[in-house]
């Protein structure tokens, strides 16, 4: 059986900072299980390596390689930390850089096999591997949008990492971020209604289903399966060590209503668990002006980690 969806009214998950150039990053390699190539880049910047970042790129068919904010922006957080990101299955420096949310150039061994749980798998396997060669003290990791679900996985299934920083991570279950996705691109209460009502269809149907060939947005069977039974709530409870929930008030990529509800709740009953709004900021982490807040955010989080010392 073999599905292609095409639905353009839907958004994803996605924190990005495009550039037009490949950050000049060495390649290093492991095999998986499966006998396929994973690829990663470590930054080294002391010569002590006590800490270790590790960064999560979102949802998007593109090389961690193109992303400024993760090469460029992000590594402030902790400016003398070696720094660790791992590119997704199927996925390397050569692919061009695009915008696009459905490319046609996306390879098919990444929209076959990539999956939040495939993504946890290859980040644990490269922390092993690095952390073999040499010790750190701490191990901090940051994620956006599905990066920031999978900072949350990675954390409540290793004891390795000691803060966690999830931006944008939406609420408890990713069918509801999609339903408020479409609803915000919805012409009309009827367009919502007929698109939600088709959209939960092959909701249903993928859930009830056995594996079969699904091409949508650039995705495949694995990575909405994997997405759709997440609990993100029952992730994060899970974590022992500090962890930094933030939330775009004016975020249209995600249910933000459920985001807080999630956010604040769990806050209020685990006390490692921190909770930062930014209300008038949108998924990318910009004012309405345009202006770009990145370098606040960053602020707060570095406030937020000295706090845990």
């Amino acid at each position: 059986m073999s599905i292609v969806y095409k639905v353009s009214s839907v958004l994803f998950l996605v924190l990005l900072s495009y550039s037009n150039h490949t950050f000049a990053l060495e390649a290093l390699g492991l095999i998986r299980e499966d006998g396929s190539k994973l690829q990663y880049y470590l930054k080294k910047n002391t010569p002590n390596h006590d800490d270790l970042l590790i960064l999560v790129q979102g949802s998007d068919c593109n090389s961690v390689t193109q992303n400024a904010r993760i090469n460029q922006e992000l590594p402030k957080i902790l400016p003398n930390a070696d720094v660790l990101t791992v590119e997704k299955y199927g996925i390397d420096a050569s692919l061009r850089l695009s915008e696009e949310i459905e490319r046609a150039d996306c390879p098919k061994a990444y929209i076959d096999n990539d999956s939040p749980e495939q993504r946890v798998s290859d980040y644990l396997q490269v922390l092993a591997h690095v952390e073999a060669g040499q010790h750190y003290d701490r191990v901090m990791i940051v994620g956006g949008s599905e990066g920031g679900l999978i900072a949350n996985m990675l954390t409540a299934n290793s004891d390795r990492i000691s803060y966690t920083v999830s931006i944008n991570s939406g609420g408890r279950k990713f069918i509801d971020d999609v339903i408020h996705s479409i609803r915000v691109d919805a012409s009309s209460e009827e367009v919502f209604e007929q698109e939600s009502q088709g959209f939960m269809g092959f909701y249903n149907h993928l859930l009830d289903s056995e594996p079969f060939e699904l091409d949508m947005s650039n995705h495949g069977y694995k990575w909405w399966r994997g997405v759709f039974s997440v609990d993100q709530v029952e992730v994060i409870k899970q974590i022992n060590t500090p962890v930094l929930l933030i939330q775009a008030g004016q975020d249209e990529s995600v249910s933000v209503d459920s985001a807080i509800e999630m956010a604040e709740d769990i806050a209020s009953s685990n006390p490692n668990i921190e909770f930062k709004l930014y209300g008038d900021l949108n998924h990318g982490l910009k004012r309405s002006t345009g202006d770009d807040a990145l370098s606040l955010v960053i602020e707060d989080i570095q406030i937020w980690l000295k706090k845990q010392s």
